[in-house]
C-alpha cells in the first residue's frame, strides 16, 4: 500500500515532468490548439487528415517558444523555473526542431495551403521589439503585442484563421456561411481562453507596459465582456442549428460555453499558475475530445 508522503512526492515528480515537458515548450498547448483541426473537420463534413493537424501543431510551437524566449530578456517570465527553462536554451532546441518540422509540412503540402499559411508571419514577430516609436524625447522599440488591448486578440485571431483555415486549404473546399458561423463561435471560444491568461499576467504585463483588456477595464468589465460574447456565439449557433448548417453541434457547443463561463468566474490573479498551464489551456482539448467520441 503506498504510503501518503510517498504518493504526494510520486505527485509532485510528475508535475515537474509534466511542466518541463510539455508545458514549458508549449507542447501542451500547442497539441490543444491542434486538436480543434479535427473538431472544424468534423464540424464542416471535411474527410479527416492529419496533415493539418500535425502542421498546426508544428506551427503553433513556433510564436509560442519566440515569445517566451523574447519574454525571458525582455519581460521576465514570473515562473522562475520556465524563466530558466528558457534562457538555459531549451527553448531554442524545441523553436528548431518546430521550424524544420514546419518547412518538410509546407514541402509535402498543395499550394492553397502554403499561401494561408503566410498569415503565420504574424505570430512570429508577435512578441519581438521590432517597431520603433519616438516617445517624449527618445526613440524605444516596441512589440506587437504592446498595442493597448490587443495582446490576447493577435493570439486568438491567428488560431482561430490557422485552425479555419488549414483543413479548408487542404480539402480545396471554400468559405461558406457554416464556415463564417463555426469560425465566430472559435474566436468567442479561444477568446475566452486567450484573455484568461492576460488576468493571471495582469501584474507583470502592467510592470512591462502592457495594456491588456483586462488591464483596462478590470478582470470585473473583462468577464461581463466575455459572458455576453459567449452568449453570442450561442445565439447564432443556435441559429445554425434552426438553419440545419454545419455548425458546431449541441452535445459540443453548450460543454465548450459552459466550460468558458465556469472559467470566467472561478479564475482570478491568485489561481496557481499550474492551473493556467494545465488546466485552462487544456480544456482546449474540448471539442476535439467530443469529435473522437463521436466518430
Amino acid at each position: 500500500m503506498v504510503s501518503f508522503p510517498n504518493f504526494y512526492r510520486a505527485a509532485a515528480v510528475s508535475h515537474r515532468i509534466f511542466l518541463w515537458a510539455l508545458v514549458y515548450p508549449s507542447i501542451w498547448v500547442a497539441a490543444a490548439i491542434a486538436s480543434l483541426v479535427p473538431f472544424v473537420q468534423y464540424t464542416l463534413d471535411l474527410a479527416f487528415d492529419w496533415a493539418p493537424v500535425l502542421l498546426i501543431f508544428a506551427t503553433a510551437l513556433i510564436p509560442y517558444n519566440v515569445d517566451r524566449i523574447a519574454d525571458s530578456y525582455f519581460q521576465e517570465i514570473p515562473d522562475p523555473q520556465a524563466q530558466s527553462y528558457f534562457r538555459g536554451g531549451w527553448g531554442w532546441v524545441i523553436l528548431s526542431l518546430a521550424v524544420m518540422a514546419t518547412v518538410v509540412l509546407l514541402y509535402c503540402a498543395n499550394q492553397q495551403v502554403v499561401m494561408v499559411s503566410l498569415a503565420g508571419l504574424i505570430p512570429f514577430i508577435y512578441g519581438l521589439p521590432i517597431f520603433p516609436w519616438r516617445r517624449s524625447d527618445r526613440w524605444q522599440w516596441f512589440r506587437l503585442k504592446d498595442v493597448p488591448a490587443t495582446k490576447a486578440w493577435i493570439v486568438t485571431s491567428v488560431i482561430t484563421y490557422a485552425v479555419i483555415a488549414v483543413p479548408l486549404a487542404s480539402a480545396n473546399q471554400p468559405f461558406t456561411l457554416s464556415t463564417g458561423i463555426t469560425s465566430l463561435f472559435l474566436l468567442i471560444f479561444v477568446g475566452t481562453n486567450s484573455h484568461l491568461f492576460d488576468i493571471r499576467d495582469l501584474q507583470s504585463d502592467k510592470k512591462a507596459g502592457v495594456q491588456t483588456l483586462p488591464g483596462l477595464v478590470g478582470i470585473t468589465g473583462n468577464r461581463r465582456i466575455w459572458f455576453v460574447l459567449n452568449g453570442l456565439a450561442f445565439a447564432v449557433v443556435a441559429w445554425g442549428w434552426s438553419q440545419s448548417l454545419l455548425v458546431p453541434a449541441s452535445a459540443i457547443a453548450l460543454p465548450c460555453i459552459a466550460v468558458n463561463l465556469i472559467a470566467l468566474g472561478l479564475v482570478k490573479p491568485t489561481t496557481p499558475r499550474s492551473v493556467y498551464s494545465i488546466l485552462i489551456d487544456g480544456y482546449l482539448f474540448l471539442p476535439g475530445a467530443i469529435v473522437g467520441v463521436f466518430r
